[in-house]
């Protein structure tokens, strides 16, 4: 094999939603750090961020029915070091703080190099597909 791509082996540990509120680097249980070992001994590492990263710069979207979840962007470092390398955005949070909600959540991942996919500006944005490459291929 000339590219370790060739092999054919490539990993993926996907979850369900993850709802993030606090750091979890701190915690130091044993199953969780068996979780954490499960995700990193893959090549790619997926959640459905089930909130919004943002520090409340948009206010709530005017639509009730039901809570409004956010989280501090900071934490998106948890996630990466809880082994998450790429992200789901699109669920029933999504538009929790309106458009600018949405704005704010693709800002603060991608300024901590946190791939995503599900929302964006306008529908191209939304419905694009995101890449990630690992030495076992894309």
């Amino acid at each position: 094999m000339l590219y370790e791509s060739e092999s054919g082996d490539i990993s993926m540990a996907i979850t369900g939603e993850s709802l993030i509120t606090r750091a979890m680097s701190v915690f130091r249980e044993e199953r969780f750090l068996k979780m954490r070992d499960i995700l990193h001994n893959s090549d790619v590492r997926f959640t459905n961020a089930e909130m919004l990263f943002h520090n409340y710069e948009d206010p709530p979207t005017h639509r009730a029915g039901g809570t409004y979840m956010r989280c501090d962007p900071r934490f998106i470092k948890d996630l990466q070091w809880l082994g998450i390398n790429m992200v789901g955005i699109a669920n029933n949070h999504s538009y929790d703080y309106g458009e600018n909600g949405v704005l704010t959540n693709i800002k603060n991942l991608d300024e901590y190099d946190m791939p995503h996919a599900g929302t964006g500006q306008h529908l191209a944005e939304a419905t694009a597909p995101t890449y990630m490459d690992t030495p076992k291929g894309r």
